[in-house]
């Protein structure tokens, strides 16, 4: 059986039980083979060894079982650039992505920090882009977290710009710590919406990392602005990421805060992903 067979084979066993059959058997037979998935245009008449029939194999149960492919491969494409994943911290959505294309457009620079960092595409993709970051403060209360935005930041390159802090919030900086943007993906699933969330979300994501709890989206995003707020230094841009629908409060609540040029911008499906402004 060639790898090309194996990728066959898989693909009818995923066809009707996930979206991308064919996509993800090949990246199945690559993960198992060892190789990017781009290699198998040219090595997939190689023969599969037994060794990697069965590791595909076990993958392909895994995923059947509804386990994320990031997970699976340990890793996800964000930005043209490839992040490690690992259990217990947030696979990384293409949503985010309309996060760094507004920094990148307001010309974020100097010193930011990227709250509940997760897995570190937010403030590591920023330095990779823009060398005018200097320093990437990266909070998170998971040190899951925390060693996978270490990870990423090394694997990208910027290691020597970044700082890790373990912090609810911005709640554990020291009292003089300024910064020139904040971003974040906080928690915005409301908590009743959980249950409904696939299962594979449901079983296999942290729920802290999609969920504030017992607090509403709404009132975890207005501690969140508080805290940015008193750290912002004037001019200072801050962006959130929020849910289907939370555009609107959100950008009431920048507006309250005193925040000016507010905006929000829209992701690929056309819905407000981020909100965003400047400290007056």
């Amino acid at each position: 059986m060639t790898l090309d067979d194996l990728a066959a084979r898989l693909r009818e066993r995923l066809r009707g039980q996930v979206d991308s059959p064919a996509l993800e058997a090949e990246l199945l037979v690559s993960a198992a083979a060892g190789f990017p998935r781009e290699r198998l245009i040219v090595r997939g008449r190689e023969v599969a060894s037994s060794a990697v029939v069965a590791q595909a194999c076990h993958l392909a149960v895994r995923r059947l079982a509804g386990e994320p492919v990031a997970l699976l491969l340990g890793a996800r494409d964000f930005f043209g650039r490839t992040f490690r994943v690992i259990p217990g911290v947030l696979v990384p959505r293409p949503d985010s992505e309309t996060l760094i294309e507004a920094a990148l457009a307001a010309g974020v620079a100097g010193r930011i920090a990227d709250v509940g960092c997760g897995s570190g595409i937010l403030g590591v993709t920023l330095a990779a882009e823009r060398p005018a970051v200097r320093t990437v403060v990266a909070l998170d209360l998971s040190p899951y977290a925390l060693h996978c935005t270490r990870e990423n930041a090394a694997r990208h390159g910027v290691a020597s710009r970044l700082q890790l802090v373990r912090s609810d919030l911005l709640t554990g900086l020291a009292p003089a710590a300024r910064f020139d943007a904040i971003v974040a993906n906080p928690p915005y699933v409301e908590p009743l919406d959980w249950p409904g969330l696939p299962s594979e979300i449901v079983k296999y994501e942290p729920w802290f990392a999609l969920t504030p709890g017992f607090e509403s989206a709404a009132a975890f995003r207005a501690r969140l602005i508080a805290q940015a707020c008193e750290r912002l230094r004037p001019g200072g841009w801050l962006a959130i990421e929020v849910g289907a629908g939370q555009a609107g409060v959100a950008r009431d609540q920048f507006r309250a805060a005193g925040l000016r040029d507010v905006a929000i911008h829209n992701d690929l499906g056309s819905i407000g992903r981020i909100v965003s402004g400047r400290q007056g």
